[in-house]
């Protein structure tokens, strides 16, 4: 797991095939029609790009993590800036990123993670790509203090 963090952290994917299981699944994909047909590190890679392509200084900080048996969650903390397209959706904003994530990880017996699912705070994160705008100024601080973006 925390070579998948430092593969999302510095853009380096030529090891990605010693961490991610050719059979890996990202929960996280399937809204996408193109990415949900993706498994195995072809997916995690795309994920890094598309991800790196978007955010600039892109940094996933681990706060906190959990392992039981084939299971580790990461709580993580994402910062960068907004300056390319997100996903191929979203155009740049030119904004600040902050916002936590819960990662959960299944590990296979071959030490490889084979499977990824994630709790994120997607309201923060779409606030401050540009996406959700607030009701009106009379909420803008309510809005950056509640999620940290102040």
């Amino acid at each position: 797991m925390k070579q998948a963090i430092e593969s999302l952290n510095t853009g380096d994917t030529r090891k990605v095939s010693d961490f991610i299981s050719p059979s890996y699944f990202n929960h996280e994909s399937q809204m996408d029609p193109v990415r949900s047909k993706m498994r195995g590190p072809q997916e995690f890679i795309d994920t890094v790009v598309k991800l790196r392509n978007a955010i600039t200084d892109l940094r996933y900080q681990i706060i906190e993590t959990v392992t039981s048996n084939e299971k580790v969650v990461a709580i993580v903390e994402v910062t960068g800036k907004h300056t390319g397209t997100f996903f191929g959706f979203i155009p740049p904003s030119g904004n600040r990123i902050s916002y936590q994530a819960t990662h959960f990880f299944t590990i296979g017996e071959d030490s490889k993670i084979i499977e990824h699912r994630a709790i994120r705070d997607d309201l923060a994160l779409m606030y401050q790509l540009g996406v959700v705008k607030s009701t009106g100024p009379q909420y803008d601080e309510f809005l950056k203090t509640w999620k940290g973006t102040k």
